[in-house]
């Protein structure tokens, strides 16, 4: 019973962080995981319920972004502190740029589940406003994410 309620967690705080990423951090769980399981069998099956609780908020977050497009109003942004900020900040604008064509906008998102730049969060808003097909969004998201979590468990877990 401990195996199935540590699954549930890791899928229940794979929802929550993608409805409350200010406040759960996946890859603070992921290093959590990936030093306090001692089974790497089950540490892939707990990264796999992490993995597709992701997807499951991102869903929702992608569909209330796509209902409420017309709502949405664009947002000041502060200037980059130095230069590799604004480096990262021209990459991110352009990978937000090509979330408007389908399967370009595909490489952006699973760039951004992978690598986290640009932000996720700010992704599935504009990728729900965009004309991303909801399908491809999610198996991208899914196939980041998951490559992401796997990565960063099993060389935590190697090192402990």
């Amino acid at each position: 019973m401990g195996d199935l309620a540590l699954l549930a967690t890791a899928f229940a705080f794979g929802v929550g962080s993608s409805l409350l990423p200010m406040f759960l951090n996946a890859e603070v769980y992921v290093v959590a995981l990936g030093t306090l399981t001692s089974s790497r069998v089950f540490l892939f099956w707990l990264v796999m319920a992490l993995s597709v609780g992701t997807v499951i908020g991102k869903a929702v977050v992608f569909d209330l972004a796509r209902r409420g497009a017309s709502k949405f109003r664009s947002v000041e942004r502060k200037p980059p502190r130095n230069r590799f900020m604004l480096r990262v900040r021209r990459f991110s604008d352009w990978m937000l740029g090509l979330l408007d064509r389908p399967y370009l906008g595909a490489a952006t998102v699973f760039v951004s589940s992978a690598l986290m730049v640009p932000p996720l969060a700010v992704v599935t808003i504009i990728a729900g406003m965009s004309r991303q097909p909801l399908w491809l969004f999610l198996a991208m998201v899914f196939v980041g994410r998951t490559l992401q979590y796997l990565v960063l468990a099993f060389l935590l877990h190697a090192a402990f």
